[in-house]
């Protein structure tokens, strides 16, 4: 198989495919706080903390517009403020931005294609062609030089800023609802 051919016309073709819908700024903060709920109920446990992440998914890329790539995004980042993990490292869709973007300056490498569809395979992006059925034949021959890159990229994407609050302030209330806040001041 010849990786390279085939390489960036698929991140072109799969990065088109859901990049067509961006949303207005009310619509993004809407999926933030959809992807927040839902998160709640993935971790009821910690939903204060993860109702108080509100601002970690910003939008660190103007392509985050778009609804499947910003919900990714918050998923990923939710899902490391709930599991304790850190939330500075790119996300798999800020890697996918950054593959793209080198894409659109120079044919990308098999092991930058392998990259791109392990990302977007993580994000657990749509992928009605079944475009990363090929990533099985990538980590077959390139897995080692993926992990690399995906190294890399995840550093390069980094965002030092993106840290959760330690102390929040709140006021024993969410969105107008009296709660059990572990950041709740007494009054």
């Amino acid at each position: 198989m010849d990786f390279d051919s085939i390489g960036t016309a698929t991140v072109e073709l799969l990065f088109r495919e859901v990049t067509t819908n961006c949303g207005t700024h009310a619509a993004q903060h809407q999926w933030t706080e959809q992807e927040i709920a839902a998160a709640q109920q993935r971790h009821p446990e910690q939903a204060d903390v993860l109702f108080h992440a509100y601002d970690l998914p910003q939008l660190t890329n103007a392509r985050l517009c778009c609804e499947l790539l910003l919900r990714a995004h918050c998923r990923e980042l939710l899902e490391r403020v709930a599991t304790g993990q850190d939330t500075r490292p790119g996300t798999a869709v800020e890697v996918l931005l950054l593959t793209h973007r080198a894409s659109r300056t120079a044919p990308l490498t098999g092991a930058a294609v392998g990259l791109f569809l392990r990302m977007w395979k993580a994000a657990a992006l749509p992928d009605p062609h079944r475009h990363t059925a090929d990533l099985a034949h990538y980590e077959a021959s390139l897995a080692e030089d993926i992990d690399r890159l995906e190294t890399d990229a995840r550093e390069a994407e980094q965002h030092d800023q993106r840290i959760p609050d330690p102390r929040p302030e709140c006021a024993g209330e969410h969105l107008g609802q009296p709660v059990t806040c572990r950041y709740a001041t007494p009054s």
